[in-house]
């Protein structure tokens, strides 16, 4: 009998250490989907933040290109004033009323026409001007704040970048935990099905007091394992694959 108690005890703890084992690779694989969802969540939010970056650096450099074409307007514009005082944009126009009236014998209201449509001409080239202006400020403070904004989303996206790296670096040290993991619980199977092969092998060896002496144990050994696992279960706690077994199943035969 002593050469099959000891398989049986071998048997046995083997079974025990199989299922702690299990549960260590199935808590490895919960880890690892875990951090794969987060990956999968930082890169998606990394990406996204990257493309808000390139939309606004595209809106950031036409309202920079748009402002410099109008300041370029604007030069050119105040250097036509410049150069003429008394003239406006629209200098054909201007100098041909102004022309007219130092050199033609106009009557009074004609005279106050063609004077009303020179100061019209000037104050159209200076609302110009002015508007210019207006429209170059507004486009330089925009794109002042878009930039400020890619400069924010930038930062958030390299801390993001930065957090993917390390957890990227997690995963894997998960992941080869789960491999060795796996392994060691492929090779606990191995040894308990040789052991429990050799078990039913010498079982079947022995006379019929034998067999009830070892079934006996067996029970035994049952009845410790579902009052251990009653226990827990009155407590919340966890069960052992071997556990539930011995709570869960008959008699061996």
């Amino acid at each position: 009998m002593s050469e099959i108690d000891k398989l049986d005890d071998e048997r046995q703890q083997l079974r025990i250490e199989q299922s702690k084992s299990l549960d260590q690779v199935n808590d490895s694989k919960t880890k690892l989907q875990r951090v794969r969802e987060e990956l999968q969540d930082l890169r998606k939010t990394r990406d996204g933040l990257n493309d808000t970056v390139r939309a606004l650096k595209q809106t950031r450099d036409m309202l920079r290109d748009t402002s410099r074409e109008k300041l370029a307007t604007l030069r050119e514009l105040l250097k036509k004033m410049s150069d003429r005082p008394k003239a406006s944009i629209a200098d054909k126009e201007l100098a041909s009323l102004e022309w007219q009236v130092q050199t033609s014998s106009l009557e009074k209201d004609e005279e106050k026409r063609l004077m009303t449509k020179i100061l019209e001409i000037r104050v159209t080239g200076y609302h110009k001007v002015l508007k210019l202006r207006e429209d170059i400020t507004k486009q330089r403070e925009e794109a002042d704040q878009i930039h400020a904004r890619i400069q924010e989303l930038a930062a958030e996206s390299q801390k993001h970048h930065t957090d993917i790296l390390q957890l990227s670096e997690a995963f894997q040290t998960l992941r080869l935990r789960r491999e060795e993991q796996q392994k060691t619980l492929d090779d606990l199977k191995r040894r308990t099905a040789e052991t429990n092969q050799k078990f039913l092998q010498l079982r079947n060896t022995l006379t019929d007091d034998e067999r009830r002496i070892q079934r006996q144990k067996g029970e035994a050994l049952k009845e410790a394992l579902k009052d251990t696992a009653q226990k827990k279960l009155s407590k919340g706690g966890k069960l052992t694959l071997q556990e539930l077994s011995a709570l869960y199943e008959g008699p061996e035969e």
